[in-house]
């Protein structure tokens, strides 16, 4: 009767040790795991940056993958367009560091769309010089596509026409 009881207990005692293992093994491979909840959770490239505004730079980063791995480019164009799309990144970092600066969040929001058109043109602009014509075009069709989505997308989160979304409290229509 004793044997039993030992080896149950050292079969739960196992069990209750390597729970206790597995839970810190696998959360010392969760990112950020001291983070406060909302701090850095989701880094740069999560949709948001300074105060919780939207990321003003995750056109010109998607523009960026488009070009890595959409658009058919040979390695040597690829690491010239790379000085053109980080540029391009840091001018809007650092007008958007100076437009948070200054606490003017009445003109914020049309500013950041200023910003955020400028930046594209110039983008652009950079890249007609290093790429072919077909694969600016088709660059610029990928970034179209983008934008068309981005639009619906934030016409649904508001509760536009274009999707289901409407005022709270009222069924869709039928």
């Amino acid at each position: 009767m004793k044997r039993k009881f030992f080896v149950l207990g050292a079969i739960a005692l196992i069990a209750v040790v390597g729970l206790f293992v597995f839970e810190h093994v696998t959360s010392a491979q969760r990112p950020d795991r001291n983070a406060q909840p909302g701090q850095g959770q989701r880094g740069d490239r999560g949709g948001r940056n300074m105060m919780g505004m939207f990321n003003t730079t995750s056109f010109i980063d998607n523009s960026w993958l488009d070009l890595s791995f959409r658009v058919k480019i040979d390695d040597e164009t690829l690491v010239k367009a790379r000085p053109i799309h980080q540029a391009s990144r840091d001018k809007i970092e650092k007008k958007m560091k100076a437009l948070f600066e200054s606490g003017d969040f009445q003109s914020m929001r049309t500013e950041m769309q200023t910003i955020s058109t400028t930046a594209i043109k110039e983008l652009q602009g950079g890249l007609k010089e290093i790429l072919t014509k077909e694969q600016m075009t088709e660059l610029t069709k990928l970034m179209k596509e983008r934008t068309a989505a981005e639009a619906e997308r934030r016409n649904r989160f508001r509760g536009g026409q274009g999707g289901q979304g409407g005022q709270r409290g009222q069924r869709p229509s039928q």
